[in-house]
């Protein structure tokens, strides 16, 4: 229900009880006539159908709900109307979907190829998502002895589930090149159906050691390629850019054969007092989640961790023992709404990659010794509004890639020409600039240079002292940037012209 309102409203809700989310969607559905699909429906039990179907009876005459289910049980207890059973793809359909993935597009296509092809796509049962996985599996194959080994693979004589679909994910999993197969599997980690981030992920196959150098290439590039390459295989689905940062999904039973695939030894957990010693081996190398009550607990005991995620603890500082995690290349504090600052121990871990501290609305300032984190490639900042200035000497921080915001500081440090040898990804939002004095500043911030911006926001503070206004016009028109950039937002600007 919580679900359905969310997209009535197209926002975010607090309500948890039951009682109130049912009231709050009568209200939002009484007397109009709707179509609510629910699609892959699992949940097989009879009372909760009964009460979502109370709840949404008070809808007008037309209104209905469509169902999607695997399950003939599920269609049996929602339906009110006979189930329309979908047989499967036709032979010619489903070649169709083949040939999309297996080719280029206006590649030519040898008979011997379409051959084997065809009697692959029988082995598909029909199924569009085996259809689409087996031609992405062959788009990196053009041996003809490579499509007749997928077409004799033992691995079609294996025991088959009701929609003959596993031997072919099986397959694709089999054909991935070793360093791909661990970043697949490592997938499992988020739950099904989770809305996962593209270059979170990429941080945490690099935390891991999953991604390979490759001659002058930087790794965020390397994890770039790796998962288009996921994509083209038809392994990750549902592509959707928002903000500039890329969302997708893994189909479920893809993701099925993830979670077979993934070791029981690095499984994720909610770690307590009493089993800190079962697990500590595996979370060495594990995605950690923690109970706010025994965060200090696992910080004195994983000293082995690469990975921790305290993200929506409600925690109010961290403990000082997080500098004795020396292996620690991902932090994500995220969401820790009450945290106001950082313990200086944090600046002890060389090995950080990445410091996720977004939506900590709280927090005022980062540690004066933040530029030690010589490894630091992703510091994270997004809705961190209290945020006064940056630390000294971040520019010092070379291998840093994305810094989603920076805080033009007053007289002590903290200038734009902090900016000016970062070589920045993705986007970046800079705030306070009625505190830069004179556009030789801003020049400083060498905009112009940074090819790999995709976003830039820029923004003066109204109810700060501010500069003629031709001096922000000059401010602005320092600050250029590269043609690469493809968003451009600018607030708080009192100039009468744009540059």
């Amino acid at each position: 229900m919580k679900t359905i309102i969310g997209n009535i409203e197209r926002s975010s809700l607090d309500i948890e009880d039951l009682a109130s989310l049912q009231e709050k969607l009568q209200e939002l559905l009484n007397g109009k006539r709707y179509l609510l699909v629910l699609d892959d429906v699992w949940n097989e039990d009879q009372q909760k159908w009964d009460n979502l179907r109370a709840v949404l009876k008070v809808g007008a005459s037309g209104a209905s709900v469509l169902t999607t289910t695997r399950l003939e049980k599920v269609g049996s207890i929602m339906g009110t109307l006979q189930p329309y059973e979908l047989s499967n793809l036709s032979q010619e359909d489903c070649w169709l979907l083949f040939i999309q993935r297996a080719f280029r597009h206006q590649e030519e296509i040898s008979p011997n190829f379409v051959a084997i092809g065809k009697e692959i796509v029988k082995k598909s049962g029909g199924v569009p998502l085996a259809a689409k996985t087996l031609g992405g599996l062959l788009r990196f194959k053009r041996e003809e002895r490579e499509w007749e080994h997928v077409r004799d693979s033992e691995i079609w004589n294996l025991p088959q589930d009701e929609s003959s679909i596993m031997p072919a994910l099986k397959l694709s999993y089999h054909h991935l090149p070793l360093d791909l197969r661990q970043c697949f599997v490592y997938c499992a980690v988020f739950l099904k159906d989770t809305e996962m981030e593209k270059e979170k992920l990429i941080s945490l196959w690099m935390a891991h050691g999953f991604l390979l150098s490759k001659g002058n290439m930087e790794l965020e590039d390397v994890g770039n390629e790796v998962w288009k390459e996921l994509c083209l295989r038809s392994l990750f689905q549902e592509i959707e850019v928002k903000d500039g940062k890329t969302y997708f999904k893994m189909h479920d039973l893809i993701h099925d054969l993830a979670t077979s695939l993934f070791s029981a030894r690095a499984s994720t957990s909610n770690i307590r007092e009493t089993n800190v010693k079962k697990y500590s081996h595996m979370m060495s190398i594990g995605f950690a989640k923690v109970e706010s009550s025994y965060s200090h607990l696992l910080l004195e005991k994983f000293v082995s961790l690469r990975v921790l995620n305290l993200s929506y603890l409600k925690l109010n500082q961290l403990p000082s023992s997080i500098g004795d995690l020396v292996h620690l290349r991902y932090l994500d504090l995220s969401f820790n709404r009450e945290m106001r600052s950082l313990p200086k121990q944090l600046c002890k871990l060389q090995n950080l990659q990445t410091l996720d501290l977004q939506y900590c609305i709280s927090l005022s300032c980062l540690p004066k010794e933040t530029s030690k984190l010589g490894s630091l490639r992703n510091l994270l900042l997004d809705s961190c509004s209290e945020l006064t200035c940056m630390p000294p000497r971040i520019g010092s921080l070379t291998c840093l890639k994305t810094l989603s915001h920076f805080v033009v500081g007053g007289k002590k440090g903290g200038q734009l020409g902090e900016l000016g040898n970062l070589n920045l990804y993705g986007s970046i939002e800079i705030r306070h600039l009625e505190r830069v004095k004179n556009d030789k500043d801003a020049k400083e911030a060498n905009l112009s240079a940074k090819e790999n911006l995709q976003s830039l926001i820029i923004s003066w503070d109204l109810f700060e002292q501010r500069r003629y206004e031709s001096e922000e016009v000059e401010v602005l028109e320092a600050l250029k940037p590269h043609p690469n950039l493809k968003s451009l937002k600018v607030t708080g600007f009192r100039g009468l012209r744009l540059p």
